[in-house]
């Protein structure tokens, strides 16, 4: 029993925080799933994303579900490492998985591999818990990719992914209160619920 309680004990010295935001998604009025995001910091300076998605809903009489799952880490503001999987009706659509070699990133995933070496500071998981400010570009883990960062309006910021979805986040006093992905057939929002 002592090892557990030890173990316990040193997991709650090395997380400093912890914070998960949810919402639920809708697609032409209806709820048609769930999504939350996790971000724990660590005292290593690490800090942890994870997003995970799950909806299912009828496109054109016929049944669809989804589930996406990001993992991704962080350390000094700087990303360490990324995962994302996204499966369609029970088969994997995409996969990305990046790793910092310290040099590069090394991307391998659904497209092929290759690698760059501009740093990602903000990306989509980080934008659910700070607000952008003078940022010109954002990394889209599910693309490994870059993408401009626009402001149309006050406290609104959007980007258009390689996938042709336009993602749209909204924020008040600071915290993020919407999302949208217009997507080729309809439009996903993503309403806060905490």
């Amino acid at each position: 029993m002592k090892p557990l309680v030890f173990i316990f004990f040193l997991l709650l010295q090395t997380t400093l925080s912890a914070q998960t935001i949810s919402f639920d998604v809708y697609m032409f009025g209806d709820k048609i799933g769930t999504m939350s995001i996790s971000r724990t910091v660590h005292a290593d300076g690490s800090e942890v994303y994870v997003m995970h998605t799950k909806s299912k809903a009828k496109v054109l009489w016929i049944e669809r579900s989804n589930e996406t799952r990001y993992d991704v880490v962080y350390k000094d503001g700087k990303l360490v490492s990324s995962n994302v999987k996204e499966v369609e009706d029970g088969k994997v659509k995409r996969w990305v998985q990046v790793k910092w070699d310290g040099a590069k990133y090394n991307v391998e995933g659904y497209k092929g591999k290759r690698s760059f070496t501009q740093v990602p500071s903000m990306s989509v998981v980080t934008i659910f818990f700070k607000e952008p400010a003078a940022v010109g570009s954002i990394y889209y883990e599910a693309e490994g990719e870059f993408n401009t960062l626009k402001s149309p309006e006050a406290h609104t910021w959007q980007f258009k992914g390689s996938d042709g979805q336009t993602n749209i986040y909204k924020f008040k006093n600071g915290k993020i209160t919407d999302v949208e992905f217009h997507v080729s057939i309809a439009t996903i929002k993503l309403v806060r619920t905490n």
